[in-house]
């Protein structure tokens, strides 16, 4: 009997502690999306005395992506996204089982970026003697696009999309380049019961200065919002005399916070003094925002499962747009380095542990 089911596919990740060292995965996300594996065969230039192709192509450093959606964010799976995408090497603190991870954002870039391992497969995992299996795994991965999204209507469950990028790839039916232990890792699929992020749990809070942050709630004037965080990743080779194509090194070379907030024709949102009069304005207005949300499911009794965001920003864009029948003004603000506060900061409490992530 052929195996290979799409609904039997799983995504099982895990941080590694050094980069160039993949390790066994060791937890199970509820991710759809597909690898993109490119190892990069070229066809060499060169008349070799026909239209057609002769000479044997040469491989390259491979290009091994991922973009990956989660239909329902929940705060566990937030740990893997923020420490994807922003990295820090944070440890988390507190628990068992509540766990306290603080993502503060350098403003100079200096953060440590965190590689991940990840598999990928079906049931085509080679679990019965007279099954192939088509496991792969990348590792060296982090994430360069990161979309956290909400809701228009319903105050419903946020959504996520992440594009990974990974350095190194090894397929377990490969005859040259299997992975280092057997894959797949684990059994596991993903929490069947996660606590999810609703937009019915969240503030929204804008101040006019760093060190009022968090103070001044804004009230039935924010539909929605999005947050976007994009980096360009340099990769690094240096000649070593390993046999790899894999890059030595990952930096992150620039980076960019955006922040949509979709909003009500509220006094807030427009006329003077709203937040469509500091996009106005003739002179750049820094604007601070926070977003927190606190559960109604609890990690332990009295502790609520929790995140937030905080950032110093300028809106750069207005569009006017609607959301059923009423009308809406959308501001789009960039995140900058306040001198006072830096550029982005995140609190997330879960009960992931740092063993799981």
């Amino acid at each position: 009997m052929s195996v290979g089911l799409v609904r039997a596919r799983r995504h099982l990740f895990v941080r590694q502690a050094a980069f160039g060292s993949p390790l066994p995965a060791v937890h199970a996300w509820p991710f759809t999306g597909v690898p993109s594996q490119d190892e990069q065969w070229t066809d060499p230039g060169g008349d070799f005395g026909s239209i057609y192709p002769v000479a044997a192509p040469y491989r390259g450093a491979g290009e091994y992506t991922q973009g990956v959606t989660a239909d329902a964010l929940d705060y566990n799976m937030l740990a893997l996204l923020l420490s994807g995408h922003w990295g820090g090497a944070v440890v988390a603190t507190g628990g068992p089982p509540d766990w306290t991870r603080a993502y503060v954002s350098a403003a100079d870039g200096s953060d440590e970026d965190d590689v991940f391992s990840r598999e990928f497969g079906d049931d085509a995992d080679g679990s019965e003697s007279d099954e192939p299996n088509d496991w792969e795994q990348n590792g060296d991965g982090l994430i360069t696009s990161l979309t956290i999204d909400s809701p228009e209507t319903g105050a419903g469950v946020l959504t996520a999309s992440a594009d990974w990028m990974f350095s190194s790839y090894f397929y377990e039916g490969s005859t040259d380049n299997p992975p280092a232990t057997a894959i797949p890792s684990i059994p596991d699929y993903p929490d069947t019961n996660p606590p999810y992020v609703y937009l019915k749990d969240a503030k929204v809070y804008i101040d006019d200065d760093a060190s009022d942050i968090g103070a001044n709630q804004i009230s039935d004037t924010v539909y929605k919002f999005t947050l976007r965080g994009t980096r360009e990743i340099d990769k690094k080779w240096r000649v070593n005399g390993t046999g790899s194509f894999a890059p030595q090194e990952l930096k992150t070379a620039s980076r960019t916070i955006e922040l949509d907030l979709i909003m009500a024709k509220t006094p807030d949102a427009v006329g003077v003094g709203s937040e469509k009069d500091a996009w106005s304005s003739n002179t750049s207005i820094n604007r601070y925002v926070s977003v927190v949300f606190e559960s109604q499911y609890e990690v332990t009794p009295g502790t609520p499962y929790s995140w937030s965001f905080s950032l110093p920003l300028r809106y750069y864009t207005m569009v006017h747009g609607e959301i059923g029948g009423n009308t809406t003004v959308v501001l789009t603000g960039h995140a900058f380095v306040d001198p006072d506060f830096g550029v982005f900061q995140s609190d997330l409490v879960n009960a992931l542990a740092d063993a799981d992530l």
